[in-house]
């Protein structure tokens, strides 16, 4: 085996595939990454721990084709010090050893067969369907941080993605704050099956540019880790870009032009989350999303470390903002408000109210409520599509 490729694309492909490698490794094939060629100009790299695999093809100068597998982190790290030049690997399949070369540098690394590796669910037979990527990116980035961090297998640590007759969901929800985005679109996609030998063909009944005849049903919990990493092979600089997607076994496909991820599914049945939506609400408050920020992280200075809490007094058109925490201090903050409603007072975790801010792109936000101890809605005025929950605290 014996091939070449620029520095630069193979760091990237290498950095992509390396989230994906076993920290705690049970199986050492597991921190490898499989490195095979696909043709005389390409080359693909795989790293998986069994829960998510992730893969990258870049170009390449092929001049024996073969596949092996090398140690994913060590590779990462001797690739990212060499030389911005051209990378030559040569593999000795007897020995598995492998030269990896540039300019005048030269490593010898250890490999592992091929055969070794897990096969990945792709290689069954798969119906796909696509949609828009930047619709799913937006989605994952307004939802994902608000999944639970405390327990990641149960499914308050995914993000649960639903699509039915046009409509797509996507929602997280730790407990004490839930995110939503809602799209209405016409899922227009190539029906494709992979066959198990791998090669494509188009599905029964279809044309190259079919419109799905079938009602699209899917209802996924995709682990937040899963998501974050999603995130970083779609290209966000494409807005045309599409994004195909198959659930297969307890497993969700994700697949780009460049990319290919794929991850366990949590199981389980995800909350109701449309009824804890109030149908209604007495108090409205509209204000400036970077001035509310800019406030907020502020008088977040003087929070406890550890309940994260501040006030919010809304009267008139004025939001006072303060936090107190005994034998350290406090601040308080006054933000311009259009408020509707009877003076109000709310406790809240100031960290939560800190992240859907970020999240928001309207340049105004509008905050739903009902009571002290109801739950508070924020969305962004240009946004109607997104809406976050969070719940308020009990003050002392």
């Amino acid at each position: 085996m014996h091939f070449a490729i620029q520095k630069e694309a193979l760091v990237r492909a290498l950095r992509d595939v390396s989230n994906a490698i076993a920290t705690r490794v049970v199986q050492p094939i597991l921190s490898n990454v499989l490195v095979e060629a696909i043709d005389s100009v390409t080359m693909r790299f795989t790293g998986t721990d069994l829960d998510l695999t992730i893969r990258a093809i870049c170009p390449a100068v092929v001049y024996n084709n073969g596949s092996i597998t090398l140690p994913g982190k060590k590779l990462l790290e001797v690739v990212s010090k060499l030389p911005n030049d051209l990378v030559t690997f040569q593999v000795n399949m007897d020995t598995m050893e492998t030269t990896v070369t540039c300019v005048k540098s030269k490593f010898t690394l250890t490999a592992l067969p091929a055969d070794d590796f897990p096969r990945l669910a792709e290689n069954k037979s798969v119906d796909w369907f696509s949609m828009p990527a930047d619709i799913l990116r937006r989605a994952i980035v307004q939802t994902s941080f608000a999944a639970a961090t405390y327990d990641l297998s149960s499914i308050l640590g995914g993000v649960y993605l639903f699509v039915h007759d046009g409509v797509f969901e996507a929602t997280a929800t730790d407990g004490s704050r839930l995110a939503h985005r809602r799209e209405e679109l016409t899922v227009s996609s190539t029906i494709v099956r992979k066959s198990e030998e791998g090669t494509e063909g188009e599905a029964e009944g279809s044309t190259a540019t079919a419109t799905l005849e079938r009602p699209i049903e899917l209802k996924a919990i995709v682990p937040a880790r899963a998501c974050t990493e999603l995130l970083k092979i779609m290209d966000a600089k494409d807005p045309a870009a599409r994004l195909r997607l198959a659930v297969l076994e307890g497993q969700m496909l994700f697949e780009t032009d460049s990319h290919f991820l794929c991850t366990r599914l949590i199981g389980g049945e995800y909350p109701r989350y449309h009824e804890l939506f109030p149908a209604d609400f007495s108090n409205l408050g509209r204000f400036k999303r970077d001035e509310m920020l800019s406030a907020v992280e502020r008088v977040a200075v003087m929070s406890d470390e550890r309940t994260n809490l501040v006030k919010f007094h809304f009267e008139g058109e004025v939001l006072q903002i303060s936090s107190n925490t005994p034998d350290v201090g406090k601040a308080q903050e006054e933000v311009s408000v259009q408020f509707e409603g009877q003076p109000l007072d709310i406790a809240v975790n100031v960290r939560y109210v800190v992240d859907v801010l970020h999240k928001l792109s309207s340049a105004e936000v509008r905050l739903e409520m009902t009571g002290a101890l109801k739950p508070l809605i924020f969305k962004g005025e240009s946004e109607e599509n997104y809406k976050y929950l969070l719940m308020p605290v009990q003050a002392r």
